[in-house]
């Protein structure tokens, strides 16, 4: 089978690894691999030497609904269409609800099926009422669609979910298969994510702030940057916690760092699927996430995998980060059954569900 990508590019991101990781294990697996992209980035995930990368160069689209908007869109499709036709792809995979659109229209009238993924919140990202009205015109004209959660497929109203199929996001980064649960954990919590208002750190350190007395010899370490780093900052000093919370910055290492940590929370008003969340599940550190849609009650079991709270609760997260790090036997049963992600979503299980799929459609 041929497998043609659609993505803007392949620097850092979610869907640009995953996109790596499946174009890699397809490769790996007797498939003929291209990746289209629309400007010529350097892989930031290393790719098998048999992945193609096509570029079509064509830049960024006006910001604004325009005439010169709509003919770089134009523009976009028929460099897209050229490939395709040229590569005789069986597929073509739209890693994006916009990506999919392109797909959709690139592939039309000709043998090449689409495959549209939706790998965001549709509810919440970009869920303007013209966003919307495409998300859902152009599901009915692929071939095929994949979503990572039940909530985002119950957005397109199941209506072809004999066709459509459910696959979480894998465990694409791999030095957490190469991590162990710690004798001994750090006295630390831990939280990773852009510094934006939707992942809601300032409720967690108020949390951390309700309990800090109780926990005088535990440190709170949050992994990002973002828009919110200066009020967070401020907060932070104005609770008189500059020695106990610290705003790490983004590191490439932070997940070998969080795999020590006692708790890990994720504190978001939504999310998509929560790769920080799944992660640290799947390394075994015992986990707190709001009940947010998207995700974190498709990964987490209450209170025998994890801990879900309401959206919005200091007094909820704080309780049960205090629950867990006075509870030595709730911890260990938290970590051993959150750990079993490890398996079911591993990169060869998930890999090979894509696989499956794509074969049947």
């Amino acid at each position: 089978m041929k497998i043609g990508f659609l993505i803007k590019n392949l620097s850092s991101g979610g869907a640009e690894r995953a996109t790596v990781s499946l174009a890699n294990y397809f490769a790996l697996h007797s498939q003929d691999v291209e990746i289209i992209t629309f400007n010529s980035v350097d892989s930031f995930y290393p790719l098998e030497e048999s992945v193609c990368v096509r570029t079509a160069e064509l830049g960024e689209l006006e910001q604004s609904a325009s005439a010169k908007r709509l003919f770089g869109s134009i523009k976009r499709i028929i460099a897209i269409r050229r490939f395709v036709k040229s590569l005789q792809l069986d597929v073509l995979i739209g890693m994006s609800f916009a990506m999919t659109w392109y797909a959709v229209l690139a592939t039309m009238f000709i043998k090449t099926k689409s495959v549209g993924t939706e790998r965001s919140n549709p509810y919440r990202y970009k869920a303007t009422k013209l966003n919307t009205f495409l998300r859902k015109f152009f599901y009915n004209f692929t071939d095929g669609y994949v979503f990572q959660t039940r909530k985002a497929a119950q957005f397109f109203g199941n209506k072809k979910s004999e066709r459509d199929i459910i696959i979480p996001n894998a465990i694409f980064n791999e030095t957490v298969y190469s991590l162990s649960p710690p004798a001994e954990r750090k006295r630390i919590i831990c939280a990773t994510g852009r510094l934006i208002k939707l992942k809601r750190f300032d409720l967690l350190i108020d949390a951390f702030a309700k309990i800090a007395e109780q926990i005088p010899d535990y440190m709170l370490f949050i992994f990002g940057d973002g828009e919110e780093k200066e009020d967070l900052e401020n907060q932070i000093e104005y609770l008189g916690l500059k020695n106990r919370i610290i705003l790490a910055g983004t590191d490439p290492q932070a997940v070998r760092f969080v795999n020590f940590a006692s708790v890990f929370v994720l504190s978001s008003d939504f999310e998509g699927m929560p790769n920080a969340l799944l992660e640290a599940l799947a390394m075994g550190v015992p986990c707190v996430s709001t009940r947010c849609e998207m995700g974190p009650d498709e990964l987490i079991e209450n209170r025998v995998s994890g801990i879900l709270t309401d959206v919005g609760s200091s007094e909820q997260l704080a309780e049960a980060m205090l629950e867990i790090i006075e509870n030595p036997d709730f911890a260990k049963k938290l970590s051993e059954n959150g750990r079993k992600l490890l398996k079911t979503h591993s990169i060869e299980n998930i890999s090979r569900q894509w696989l499956d799929y794509l074969s049947r459609i």
